[in-house]
Parts: C-alpha cells; structure tokens; sequence
C-alpha cells in the first residue's frame, strides 16, 4: 500500500465490503473448560445435551393430597366423597407408602407422588375431618402433579454452540447434572493510547495535553463482549516506540491501538505495521463518520486495530470492527448482541451519498409510539454525546439522508 501520510487517503472502503473478508480470516479460539457455575457470559463452545430427567421423579405441583383420581369421578356437592388419610409425605422425603381405593395421602409442594396415586387436590378444594378428608367434585388424572421429565428430558439439547450464558442457563444446566462444560477461551487484547500529548486520569492538564481516556472505554468494551483487556502506557509518536509496542502486542490475540492512524506528519502506525515482519495493512480509511481514518491490518496472525483518536470515533470505530472480531474468536452466535429498536424518527437527517454515517440518537416514548432524537450529527471529540445517547442509527451509503417520521433501526448501547 502507498504511504498516504500528508496527501489524503487514496480511497475510502466501504465496510460492507470489507468487513466480511477481514472477518473470514479470523479463526475461533479454543476451548476451555470451567465449571458451570463459573461460566456467566462466557459462549458455549459445544451443543450441550442434559444428562438426567427434570424432574427426575413424579412430584406434586401443590400443597395437598395425593389420590386415586377415580375414587373422585363421580363427586358433587351432592354427592362427596370421603378418603381415609392413611400418611404425610414432605417435600425431601422418599416414601415408599402405597395408596389404596378410596386412600389419600397428604404432600407438599415438591413431595414424591406415592405409588397409586395418580393426582393431588389442592389444600383449599378438600373439607378435612379428623382422619379423612371430604371432595365435592372430581379430579382429573395427572392434575397437579409434574411428571418424570416433564421440564427436560434426559438427551434433550439444552444449549447451542454459540450460546451467551445467561443466569437461567446456568441453573438449567445445573439441575440437568451439567457441572462444568466447554466454552471458547476469551481473547487476550492489547490496547496502546498513542500520542505524545496524552497525559495520565487524574493529572491536571496543560495547554495542548490531553486526558487519556480511551484505553479505559476501549478495555471497557472489551470486557462487555468477552475479552480480557490489558491496557499499556501511553506510546509516543516516534517509530521506535510504536514497533516496541507491536512487539509487545504480539504475545495477544488481539492488538488495538488508539491515535496515529490519519494522513497527518505524526499518524505512524499504518507505515509501521507494513514494515514489521508478516505486517499487513487490510485496508486503511473507510467511508464512514465518524471514523474514517481507521485501519485494519494483520500481524502475521494477530489482527491489528489502529482506532481514530477522537474519543466518539474510537468508540463507535470499535463497535464496527473490533467487536465482531471478539465475537468471531469467540464462536459467537451473533456478532453484533446490541439490543435493536424501531423507531420514529423526530428530525430530519441530512448524509452525504457514498458515506455511511453512524448517528448517536436518544430514544423516547410517547404514548405507544417509540420516538428517536439526533443528539448531534458532528463532532467526533464530544464525549458527553455518547453518555446523553441511547444508541445509534446508520444511514447506508446509498440514501442521502433520513426525513422525519421515518422509521427506523436504532441499535441500543450495551448495558451488560
């Protein structure tokens, strides 16, 4: 590729274009495996099968009594019928007791169903005597009872591959004898701020310093989609420290840098990416905003993110790019969780033909209808438009622009 440095890019990419051959390239890690009750957010790595019924015994729904449904058949109001209480059952206990005509037996909520028994009536729908209850009217058979795998059955897939663990999954596959299992390992991600004008949280700026902040939304983001960040210090402007940190990247699946990726005299990295050993540059500049100085690239194996510097460009450059790779090395099922939402558009939106704009929006409802409000169409450096938005609408490279009541895809920001 041509050094575009100081001239302006040579062309702008299309991320439809180039996104799904750079995702092809990118292989799923391996798998690990963990305990279950470990294994919150992680992606199942192989379609798992439960190993025992749920419940793996007959037990009754209700508080009640266990009896032969045809000793009820034929009661009424006028017509009761009396069942000797011959036993109790708790829910942890395991009776071996046997019901007889015209036999009851009390149970609880959980209790084994004794042998005989084929239906339990509710506490509230029986008279009670002394030694016998009375029942005004019939029970059916199998009411208020859960049978033998009537949740799941013993080889019944419970979860794909692909999967994203939930807390309900990991009570599921616990009480299906699931106590550990195979999930993909979680990248390991490198993030190096560039800039020699960046200074460290919490130290009072100078004129022409600046906070650095994006490392720590970037590792943030990181997280929420299943890697393991490591955040290093700030990399100078100079070739020097920018292959020393390539080089320290290169023990990581994944290597992300922030800065240093324009057409200005002091934007390095895309320059020294093609002069490391197996560095290749994917492609460099897209037609989107904001973000498009970003580059895409290869460190033999290692896929190379060089993310603009503005801090809203960073952040929505990494959900384009960064964050289905994450997925991909995960063997996610979707590569893109976000949450999405339609919309009615409350103000026009004015795009420019063969640009892809991606709109920081807020979402708000009124009466039954969903409405979404621009929060601002410029200014890749306003850190406060990304914490006063709820998400984000593309506009396609084809369509100049969106008119009101339009109604459109907003794609949530992820709260999890």
């Amino acid at each position: 590729m041509p050094d575009v440095r100081l001239k302006g890019f040579q062309k702008y990419h299309r991320i439809n274009e180039i996104l799904p051959k750079f995702l092809n390239q990118i292989s799923e890690l391996p798998k690990e495996r963990i305990l279950t009750e470990k294994s919150l957010r992680r992606i199942v790595a192989t379609d798992i099968i439960s190993q025992r019924n749920v419940p793996h015994f007959s037990r009754s729904a209700m508080d009640g009594f266990a009896l032969r449904s045809e000793d009820t058949f034929e009661a009424s109001s006028h017509n009761p019928r009396q069942l000797r209480v011959v036993g109790k059952i708790g829910a942890a206990e395991n009776s071996t007791e046997v019901i007889k005509s015209k036999e009851a037996i009390q149970v609880s909520t959980g209790s084994p169903i004794p042998k005989g028994a084929d239906a339990v009536i509710k506490l509230e729908n029986i008279k009670r005597l002394e030694k016998s209850i009375v029942v005004h009217f019939p029970v059916a058979p199998g009411q208020n009872i859960s049978k033998i795998g009537e949740d799941v059955k013993k080889g019944d897939l419970l979860l794909l591959k692909g999967h994203f663990i939930r807390p309900q999954d990991i009570a599921l596959l616990l009480v299906c004898g699931i106590t550990d299992l195979s999930v993909t390992r979680r990248p390991k991600i490198a993030i190096f701020p560039t800039g020699s004008e960046l200074i460290a949280p919490g130290t009072k700026p100078e004129i022409g310093k600046v906070i650095e902040s994006n490392s720590y939304s970037i590792a943030a983001l990181c997280e929420i989609y299943g890697g393991i960040p490591s955040r290093f210090d700030v990399v100078s402007d100079n070739l020097e420290a920018l292959l020393n940190a390539i080089e320290n990247g290169k023990t990581f699946d994944i290597i992300i840098f922030s800065g240093g990726t324009s057409v200005g005299e002091y934007d390095l990295l895309p320059s020294v990416i093609n002069s490391c050993k197996n560095g290749k540059i994917f492609a460099h500049g897209f037609a989107i905003r904001p973000g498009s100085p970003a580059c895409i690239g290869f460190i033999a194996n290692t896929p190379i993110f060089c993310l603009p510097g503005f801090p809203v460009a960073t952040m929505i450059s990494f959900e384009i790019f960064v964050r289905p790779t994450i997925r991909k090395m995960l063997g996610a099922k979707e590569l893109d969780p976000r949450p999405l939402i339609q919309a009615e558009l409350t103000k026009k939106i004015p795009s420019a033909l063969g640009r892809r704009d991606f709109v920081r929006v807020t979402i708000q409802k009124k009466d039954s209808r969903i409405l979404t409000t621009p929060t601002r169409l410029k200014g890749s450096g306003i850190i406060s438009s990304m914490v006063k938005s709820d998400g984000i609408i593309e506009i396609p490279e084809d369509i100049e622009g969106l008119e009101k009541g339009t109604i459109v895809a907003v794609r949530q920001f992820p709260t999890w």
